[in-house]
Formats: C-alpha cells, sequence, structure tokens
C-alpha cells in the first residue's frame, strides 16, 4: 500500500491480492474519476483540489470507504488517508487566518529522516505538507459535507484507535492530529470574529464538534492508561496467578478473568505475539504519536479576561482551545514526583526504560509537543520546577545516549525543543527585571547555561557527542542545534581548498561578542562532567558511541588545548582522557582505533608535557596502528606520528626515521604469488566455506571492544594476519608526512628539525625500490599509495628540488604503471599514476615533465592520460560538476580541504 498520495492509495486497492470486494473497487474508482475531472484546473492531485473537497460525492465516498473496513483493513486504511488530507486541506485555510506561532510544530515521528531547519525557527516542520488552501472558509454553511465527515470520524477513530494492522492506527494518529487541528482551529476563528459570515447555525455545529475531539482524546488516553499499567506484557502474570493458587481463569481473549478486573493480555495484539526491541508494541506506540498529534493540533489563543468586577488592572490571559487549558492536571501532581500520576509515571516509563525503541521514540515525541504548549502558553512553571520538567531530563538522559540511532534522534529533537524553551524563558524574564541588561556578575557564563540550570552537567556532554555520532541525522541536526544555541562561527571568508565552514560552525568556538565565551567557553566550564563522560563513552558497547567520544576527545585537545584562556581547564583530565584512548586502540572496531590514534597526536600536541609518561606506550601503539590491514588508520598513525615529532623534537624524529628504515623494506619478505593464484585464491568456494561470516557495512549496535588487529564489523573471533607489505605502504604516508612538516628549513612545524636531502635522499631511492617489486598481486595497491602521495611530497620539496633530486627516481616507474602495455597493473593504479603525472606536470610544467617521460619511453602514454584526464574534465563540466569539488554528495556533510 502507497500512502505516499491520495491518488496512488486509491489505485492501491487495484492491486491488493486477493482482490478486494467489487463495490470496494467500484468505489474507488469513482474516487479517482472526480479527482482526475477537477485536475483541468488543478495539475497537482497530491492533494484534493477545493473543488472535490466541497462535494458531498467525495465526502460521501470517504465515509463509505471507512465502512467497508470491517473485513478488510485496506478500504479503512485508504479512508483515514483521504480523511486526514482532506481536513488538512481545510485547516490550511484557517491557518492563513492565524497566526503561525499558536500552532504546534509538527510531530517528528517519521524514523531516521533529518528533521529540516528553518532559519527563523528551529522546530521541524508538519509532517504532512498541504497544497494551495482554499480562497476562504467564509462561506461555510452548517449543510456543508466538511460537516457530516467531522461528526462521523469519532467513532471510527475510537474502534480502531488498537486496530491489529500498525499502517492503520499510524493513520488513526494522523487523522487525530488533523482533527484537532481544524475542531480548535474553527472554535479559535469564531474568537477571532474572522467567521462574520457563518450564522449561528454553523458556529452552533462547531460548537458539537468540541465535545467529540475531547471524546477522540479521552479515548486515546483510556488506551494509554491501560498500557502504561500493563507496562510490559508477559507470561509472569499468569505464572504468579498460578503460583498463588488463585481461582482466577484466563479466558479466550487472554484477559484475566474471575473478579472482574482486566489484566495484560498474554501476547501483544498488533505484533502477533512479538513482544521484542524492533516491531511493534501493541497500539502503545501509534497512540503515543496520536496523542503527540493531537496536542500538536490543538490551536491555541490568547484571550484577555478581567477579572475582579470589570476592573482593567486586573487582567489576565487565557489560552482557548491549548491542550494545558483543558488537560493541565496531567501534568500536574500533589507532590514532587510522579508517583501519584499515572500519565507522568507512564510517559516515564515510556521514554526511559520500555524495551521498545519505537515506544521510547514515540514518548520524546509526546514530551516535545507538550514542551512546545507549554512554550505558547506561558506555562513557565512546569518547564522550570515541576514534575513534567523531572521526567524531561530524565528522558534526555536515557534518549541522547541510546543505542538505537532513531531514539537518540527523537531525543536530539526534544533536547532542541526544551532548550530553546528554556532560552526564550531566560531572555523575556531578564528583559523584564533588567531591562535586556545582564547583570554582571553572570557575565561570564553562556545564555545556555543560565538558562538550563541544574540540567547542564548532564545536558552539554550528551549534545557534544552526538555532533560526531555515527548516523548522520543525528550528527547534523546535533550541529545545528548546537549553532542555535550558541551562535555559528563567524570568521572572513576562506580560500578555496582551505578550511570549510560547514566543518567549524557546528564545532566549538568562542567570540569575544559571544557571552561567556560561546560553546567553548560552556564546554571549558563544564570540562570535569564532559571529560568524565567522554571516557565513560570510549568504554561504550556501542562501536558509533566509541568512535564519537573519541572524535570528541580529539575536538577537546584540539580547540581548548590550544586556547590560551582555556587549555588550564581540560589539564587536570589529559591523563583521565589518554587512558580512554589508550583502550580504543586494542578496539575490533577499526575506526574506532583510527580516531583514537589521531586523538593522541593531536593530545601530544596540545599537552607534551602531560603526555609525556605515556609517551612509550603510545609509541608502540602508533608503530601498531602503521602496519595495520586498514589503509587509513596506516596514514592517521602516521598523522599522528608527524604530530608527536613536532610535540617533541628531534628525539623523537630519529626514532621516527629508524622506524622508515626498518619497515620500508618489509615488502621484500611478502611471499610470492602470481594473480593467477591469488584469484583463485579469492575465487576458491572450499576455502570460505565454513568460516566467519563478515558484515562490512554494518551498523550493529554492540561490537566488541577487544581484540586489535581484527577486522570484522561483527563480533568476530577470527585474525586476518598483518601482511608485511602493508608495513612498506604505512611508511609511505609516514615519509609524506615527514616531507610536508619538516623538509623546508623556512617552513618547518619545528625549528630544530629539518628533515635534508643526506637523509631523505636515500629513504626515497629505497621506496622508489620497493615499489618496483611485482612478486605479489598486492603490489599495485602499494603503488597506487605511492602515486597518490608522491604529488603532496614533490609540492612540500618545491619544484626545483624535486626535479632536480627525486623526480628521476621514479619517472621511469610512472610510465610503465601509466603505458600497461601487458595488462599487468590494475585498474586503480593505472587511473592513479594518470593523475600523479597530470599533478607532476602542473607543478614542474608539462613540457619539462613531458620530456622526461619522453627519456624513457613514456611520451605517447603522457598524451593519452592528459587527453584522458581533459575529457574527464570536459564531462565534469558539462555534468555541472567541476574538478576540485567539496561536495561529494548534497545528503553527506559538508566536505573541506584539509591541510595537514
Amino acid at each position: 500500500m502507497d500512502f505516499s498520495t491520495i491518488d496512488r492509495s486509491l489505485l492501491s486497492l487495484t492491486r491488493r491480492h486477493p482482490p478486494l470486494p467489487p463495490d470496494v473497487l467500484q468505489l474507488s474508482q469513482s474516487l479517482l474519476d472526480l479527482l482526475s475531472s477537477s485536475s483541468s484546473n488543478n495539475n497537482n492531485v497530491d492533494s484534493p483540489p477545493s473543488v472535490v473537497t466541497t462535494q458531498p460525492e467525495y465526502i460521501s465516498g470517504i465515509q463509505r470507504l471507512l465502512s467497508l473496513g470491517s473485513e478488510r483493513w485496506e478500504p479503512l486504511a485508504v479512508g483515514l488517508c483521504l480523511a486526514a488530507h482532506c481536513i488538512e486541506y481545510h485547516v490550511s485555510s484557517l491557518l492563513r487566518h492565524t497566526d503561525d506561532e499558536k500552532h504546534g510544530g509538527g510531530v517528528y515521528a517519521e524514523g531516521p529522516r533529518i528533521p529540516q531547519v528553518n532559519p527563523s525557527s528551529s522546530t521541524p516542520p508538519a509532517t504532512h505538507a498541504t497544497t494551495t488552501p482554499p480562497r476562504s472558509m467564509d462561506g461555510l454553511s452548517s449543510e456543508s459535507p466538511i460537516f457530516d465527515l467531522l461528526h462521523s470520524l469519532p467513532p471510527t477513530i475510537h474502534a480502531n484507535i488498537e486496530h491489529p494492522e500498525p499502517r492503520v492506527r499510524s493513520l488513526v494518529a494522523r487523522t487525530v492530529g488533523a482533527y484537532a487541528s481544524i475542531t480548535t482551529g474553527l472554535a479559535v476563528h469564531i474568537l477571532h470574529g474572522e467567521g462574520r459570515g457563518w450564522g449561528d447555525d454553523v458556529k452552533t455545529r462547531i460548537g458539537q464538534l468540541q465535545p467529540k475531539r475531547r471524546e477522540v482524546h479521552d479515548a486515546i488516553l483510556k488506551s494509554l492508561k491501560v498500557h502504561f499499567e500493563w507496562k510490559r506484557p508477559g507470561v509472569e502474570v499468569e505464572w504468579n496467578e498460578r503460583e498463588r493458587g488463585d481461582a482466577t481463569t484466563i479466558d479466550d481473549d487472554n484477559q484475566i478473568a474471575g473478579d472482574g478486573t482486566a489484566e495484560p493480555p498474554r501476547i501483544s495484539k498488533a505484533s502477533d505475539g512479538a513482544l521484542d526491541d524492533t516491531t511493534g508494541w501493541r497500539a502503545l506506540e501509534t497512540n503515543l504519536h496520536a496523542l503527540a498529534a493531537y496536542i500538536d493540533g490543538c490551536c491555541v489563543t490568547p484571550v484577555v479576561v478581567v477579572d475582579d468586577d470589570n476592573d482593567e488592572d486586573h487582567t489576565r490571559e487565557t489560552y482557548t482551545g491549548s491542550y494545558l487549558s483543558e488537560q493541565l492536571h496531567l501534568l500536574t501532581t500533589t507532590t514532587t514526583t510522579t508517583t501519584d500520576n499515572w500519565f507522568l509515571a507512564g510517559l516515564h516509563y515510556c521514554s526511559v526504560t520500555h524495551v521498545n525503541r519505537h515506544v521510547r521514540a514515540a514518548s520524546s515525541a509526546v514530551l516535545g509537543v507538550i514542551v512546545t504548549s507549554c512554550k505558547q502558553c506561558r506555562a513557565y512553571d512546569l518547564l522550570l520546577d515541576s514534575p513534567f520538567r523531572n521526567v524531561v531530563k530524565e528522558s534526555l538522559y536515557a534518549n541522547l545516549a541510546d543505542n538505537w540511532s532513531q531514539v537518540r534522534m527523537s531525543g536530539s529533537v526534544l533536547c532542541r525543543t526544551f532548550v530553546e524553551a528554556l532560552l526564550m524563558i531566560y531572555r523575556r524574564r531578564e528583559e523584564e527585571k533588567n531591562h535586556g541588561i545582564p547583570k554582571e556578575e553572570e557575565e561570564d557564563l553562556t545564555e545556555f547555561e543560565l538558562a538550563v540550570g541544574d540540567m547542564v552537567p548532564m545536558l552539554l556532554p550528551r549534545m557534544c557527542l552526538n555532533r560526531f555520532y555515527l548516523a548522520q541525522g543525528v550528527k547534523l541536526y546535533s550541529q545545528d542545534t548546537w549553532k542555535i544555541v550558541f551562535g555559528g562561527k563567524q570568521e572572513p571568508p576562506q580560500q578555496e581548498g582551505h578550511g570549510g565552514e560547514g566543518e567549524e560552525e557546528g564545532g566549538l568556538h568562542s567570540s569575544e561578542t559571544t557571552r561567556g565565551g560561546g560553546g567553548m567557553g560552556a564546554v571549558a566550564r563544564n570540562a570535569a562532567p564532559l571529560c568524565r563522560y567522554y571516557s565513560k563513552m570510549c568504554d561504550a558497547d556501542n562501536h558509533a558511541v566509541r568512535e564519537a567520544a573519541c572524535q570528541g576527545v580529539a575536538e577537546l585537545a584540539q580547540k581548548l588545548g590550544k586556547h590560551p584562556l582555556y587549555a588550564e581547564y581540560l589539564s587536570p583530565y589529559v591523563t583521565m582522557l589518554l587512558q580512554a584512548l589508550l583502550m580504543c586502540f586494542h578496539d575490533e572496531s577499526w575506526p574506532v582505533r583510527d580516531e583514537a590514534c589521531l586523538a593522541c597526536g593531536t593530545f601530544c600536541l596540545a599537552y607534551a608535557e602531560e603526555c609525556a609518561p605515556e609517551l612509550p606506550t603510545l609509541y608502540e601503539r602508533w608503530t601498531e596502528q602503521l602496519t595495520d590491514q586498514i589503509w587509513s588508520v596506516r596514514e592517521d598513525a602516521a598523522v599522528a606520528l608527524g604530530d608527536a615529532i613536532t610535540a617533541y623534537g628531534p628525539e623523537m624524529m630519529e626514532k621516527v626515521l629508524a622506524l622508515i628504515r626498518k619497515k620500508l623494506p618489509a615488502a621484500r619478505d611478502q611471499p610470492a604469488m602470481s594473480r593467477e593464484e591469488y584469484k583463485r585464491l579469492q575465487n576458491d568456494a572450499s576455502a570460505h566455506t565454513g568460516t566467519q561470516l563478515y558484515s562490512c557495512g554494518s551498523l550493529a549496535p554492540k561490537l566488541r571492544k577487544g581484540g586489535a588487529g581484527r577486522i570484522g564489523c561483527s563480533s568476530c573471533a577470527l585474525d586476518r594476519p598483518k601482511a608485511p607489505w602493508e608495513a612498506s605502504d604505512g611508511c609511505v604516508y609516514l615519509i609524506r608526512e615527514l616531507c610536508i612538516r619538516f623538509a623546508d628549513k623556512d617552513n618547518t612545524a619545528r625549528e630544530d628539525v629539518v628533515i635534508g636531502d643526506a637523509v631523505l635522499l636515500p629513504i626515497m631511492t629505497e621506496l622508489s625500490d620497493v615499489c618496483r617489486l611485482s612478486h605479489y598481486p598486492q603490489s599495485d595497491d602499494l603503488r597506487t599509495t605511492l602515486w597518490r602521495q608522491l604529488p603532496p611530497i614533490a609540492r612540500a620539496l618545491g619544484k626545483r628540488r624535486f626535479k632536480g633530486m627525486y623526480l628521476d627516481l621514479f619517472i621511469e616507474l610512472l610510465s610503465k604503471n601509466i603505458d600497461d602495455r601487458f595488462n599487468c597493473a590494475s585498474q586503480l593504479s593505472i587511473h592513479a599514476a594518470g593523475q600523479c603525472a597530470e599533478e607532476l606536470a602542473n607543478l614542474i610544467g608539462h613540457g619539462i615533465f613531458r620530456g622526461r617521460m619522453a627519456e624513457v619511453g613514456g611520451a605517447d602514454a603522457f598524451d593519452r592520460v592528459m587527453a584522458e584526464r581533459k575529457r574527464e574534465h570536459m564531462t565534469l563540466q558539462a555534468a555541472g560538476g567541476f574538478v576540485g569539488a567539496t561536495q561529494f554528495s548534497p545528503f553527506g556533510p559538508p566536505m573541506a580541504g584539509v591541510v595537514r
């Protein structure tokens, strides 16, 4: 079934197997004919045209579909879909007459999709968009078909709120939101005096809808209360009853009978008995979504009420139509806890401890719309000091660190909503008390710290870590939240290829114009809870969390460690963070090892003295990573060793040079193997039968933390030994780092560390000799690495120096790799060699480079490569791209050129 548009949902009825009854199919075709007949003046049939929504035939067709859903759920689902579309279309007309701030911001209930960020408002957009609204509802009459639909919907909602089909329950939830929007919207319309063309009979019918709306809400609450009291249905209730020897029996409907009281069923109706962590959990999830949609749909409008015998000096504002004006008792308790309030206690249980991830996410959605309603109705006490605030606090504590990305995403949406509400309350109260002038004693704190108060030590670390979380939705949304709360980094435009705006705006930054030092100041002042949280997350069961924690630790060293004001705040916790990173060096997940390796190098740069006691251990770990099976781990180990040389000077440089001299020739020890043997080994079924299965694209929530050297993406127990050629490959990256950082005496990272030609030339000679080896099939991979790293090495050495002393070492091998007359090289190495030739020609000069290629017989191959590269550039330009583009995908994070 396709419920994306009404025409597709109607067409879906014709494709069902077994086929639906003829009357359902005929009704579906007649509704499609109505839509197509009115589409001559409206090319978009994704939402019903205004002509159709006012036709009695269309409304009666919807009602007929709803009544035909007793035997099959498909007509009922399509009827609910059409009803929701129709009501939402009419609601869009009311929105033109009502301030947008009086409506909810939408319910985030569509899984891992990234909520859009509105520059003027940070709330997620409404889930279901509508097309252009009707021109006016001033001509609304008591005989309008929409009233018939609105009066007939509550019984349908009551009957199907616990329907066994989850798609029906989801559409019921959507319909509930639309129903609440239009009924409260019509009432507010009258209060604003905008329905001047409406007669008393219209107002009477609108008034009759309000009790029906409350009945819908009561039905949802009744179902929720039963589910909250059941918590987790299971066999333990039946077992306990039998153990006690009670006279109760189990009837056919799985209800405990005997004393007349309802007890939990034994299985989940909606899940065919399944009560796990992934599938739907009875109707609890969709009931929560229905409640969230209802609260979000309630239109809010302030009405001034004069108290004390019409004394205008004693007035107050009430918010007619708001959820809080009718159901405030659900959010208040007689004590400071939630135990005497079933609603708050149920939300707390579902959002914090419930086993099902969908239920936890839906509970966060309910909390979010209640926070929005409190913000709109100025019920500030509920957000500042109440049991409801405690429920939100504990929900954020659990959901922002949940193992499931879906729940973490819903927690991030709730976090933004709650923090923005607290910031708004703080700013308004400051304006009232101090006329917009902050107190002197509060100048050193950010508005976030002052507004959030005692929740800062809990909330700030989770907000920081989620900016690095593996799931793109959580990461990008959290970065946007950080910018909204602390402001984006304001810098002059950077040169092309250097730095990136998207990379910095969501990161830590300080600004003299930002109160309290911005996000960096807040992090520095809360370094203790932040570092404790990062250290704990480095040992989490979720490999994505461990990876994010390592990135967060590296950011602390990079930003705070080099800041003149805030470096001392982090200094007491360097040892603790370093120990957490050292533990991650043994992680089974290679991205965790990769990030830990980089983070340790960054810490050595920022806190060389504090890291010195652990330097022998760090050096041992870096050298292990330099020979890792994953190429990116080898590269980042080389970067970390370069950082260590920058931090510790000549002594570390001598150790690294000795390491290169030892490891670079390792490829000579690679066992000989022909390409044919290697292919036979890869395609040999017996060699792969009965062995451990790997899922390299898996984002499994649990990945073992121990086991350095293992390469699986699951909880594997096998270990692929390191190959000798991989040590040589790691040395290529290390040579690049030495050249970039220390080859130029006028631009070296340390004045006392410069690598001269007397040291570098023998190393480069050995490198060229090792890359000429071809007795093993992975030699092409080693040459591919060489061709990719040679251009930055050449640029670091300079045109004259590279051309005079080093070009001849590689020109013959490069020409042979490009030509490949005998089809011996891999396509990756051929392409990398061609790209290398182009970049070196651009550096040295095309004429000079072509002459050098001609000396070794590679002029024709060079001309062919340059022609191919020219065609590639033209193809990219014709397709709208450009060479050197920094954005790989519009769906991914910004990619910026990185200068090591």
